[in-house]
């Protein structure tokens, strides 16, 4: 098991491991040189060279147990939530969750380009575009994950925006949330990168380690997008609030004002999840994306730093260790796409069977993996839809 810890509780005999995104090696004070730590020296060296945090490789007891049913018993442990509600047909919300998308991206688009130029933001519009994602989250929010996943557009910043209000509804949707916290979430969700206009492009988009003065350029952006929200008078506090705070850890060690556990407000939180699994799971200007339930994985280690334990754990039981929109190889060999995820029992998603073993196309086959009295299928991994060069996207639209 993969563990983020601080450098301070680094100790000989540890594994550092190589991370499977480049996204990590794009942060000053994160030591990613792989190998094992021969001695004390070696760790007094890390400090010494100012580094913060290393992720290393964690024994964990052998009970017969693969990850994904440790995790499974894990995220299971907690069962007072209120349970989602019944969910609409997948295939009639995705359409409408194209639409919601591509309207709240045309909106986030205006509203950068009106922060760039100084005038204030429009909250009318943005709220609207909002409301169009949490009809989409309420009814089926796998369709929402889905396309966030799917969808491709040529300027990330524009994308992640969207991608972060929509996973950060579909959490708060998951959780309980009342529909008016609902709408200010999203609208955080929308906000949360809008200091980034503040910040020069090269740093943004540098593909290479970042430069101690240039991270700290970028660690600004949740104040200078706190500073726009506030000039402009009419936005609303918590989320003026989420937006400094997205970027603040659960152990005090984020940015910008090193804030702890619970001092850092619902709504900052749930943003920090979603916005973190999104880069995970993105192709960036500087990496690669990684497949989803890797991206939970590291979150999973990342529990108790970054994230609250119990937080991190409920994130992924409300996207699944299998979100909707992967790409899974069956034990017969063949390829399908993750529909919707099982809650309440995550290694047992709805799928679709689109490909043999010799990655040949074959009549579409609709699999609830949790209703089969007799399984025929069942998930041995995750795949990478890259290495196939295949487009997932056709699969799970359909024709107006």
């Amino acid at each position: 098991m993969i563990r983020k810890i601080s450098v301070q509780d680094l100790r000989p005999g540890m594994e550092v491991v190589r991370m499977a995104s480049d996204m990590w090696t794009h942060l000053p004070y994160l030591y990613t040189k792989p190998g094992v730590i021969r001695s004390e020296m070696e760790v007094h060296r890390i400090r010494q060279e100012g580094y913060l945090d290393v992720f290393i490789r964690q024994e964990v007891p052998d009970d017969g147990k693969t990850d994904d049913e440790r995790l499974e018993r894990i995220v299971l442990q907690r069962r007072d939530n209120p349970p989602r509600k019944r969910r609409a047909p997948f295939q009639r919300e995705i359409r409408k969750a194209r639409k919601a998308y591509d309207e709240a991206l045309v909106q986030t688009k205006r509203m950068m380009s009106d922060v760039k130029m100084g005038r204030q933001v429009d909250v009318e519009s943005t709220t609207h575009a909002v409301e169009g994602i949490i009809n989409v989250a309420v009814q089926n929010p796998d369709a929402l994950i889905c396309l966030s996943k799917l969808s491709r557009y040529d300027s990330y910043t524009y994308a992640h925006c969207i991608n972060v209000a929509s996973i950060a509804v579909v959490f708060g949707e998951y959780l309980g949330l009342p529909l008016e916290d609902l709408v200010l979430l999203g609208l955080a969700g929308m906000m949360h990168d809008l200091g980034k206009t503040a910040v020069p492009e090269r740093i943004i988009n540098k593909q290479g380690r970042l430069l101690p003065r240039e991270f700290e350029e970028v660690r600004k952006h949740p104040t200078y997008g706190q500073m726009i929200l506030e000039k402009s008078g009419n936005i609303a506090p918590r989320v003026v609030q989420a937006v400094a705070q997205h970027h603040e850890k659960f152990n005090g060690s984020g940015y910008p004002h090193g804030m702890r556990k619970d001092d850092i407000g619902v709504f900052g939180r749930i943003l920090s999840l979603a916005d973190v699994y999104d880069a995970l799971t993105s192709d960036r200007s500087y990496k690669d994306a990684i497949l989803p339930n890797k991206a939970l994985a590291i979150m999973y280690g990342m529990r108790d730093q970054d994230f609250c334990s119990i937080e991190v754990q409920m994130f992924i039981k409300c996207l699944g260790i299998f979100p909707s929109g992967s790409l899974v190889r069956l034990n017969t060999g063949d390829l399908g796409v993750v529909f919707e995820s099982n809650p309440e029992r995550p290694l047992l998603p709805k799928i679709k069977v689109i490909l043999d073993e010799d990655l040949r196309p074959i009549p579409a086959k609709l699999v609830d993996l949790a209703a089969e009295q007799n399984p025929v299928f069942n998930i041995v991994e995750c795949a990478d839809p890259s290495q196939y060069k295949l487009n997932l996207k056709p699969y799970i639209q359909t024709r107006e």
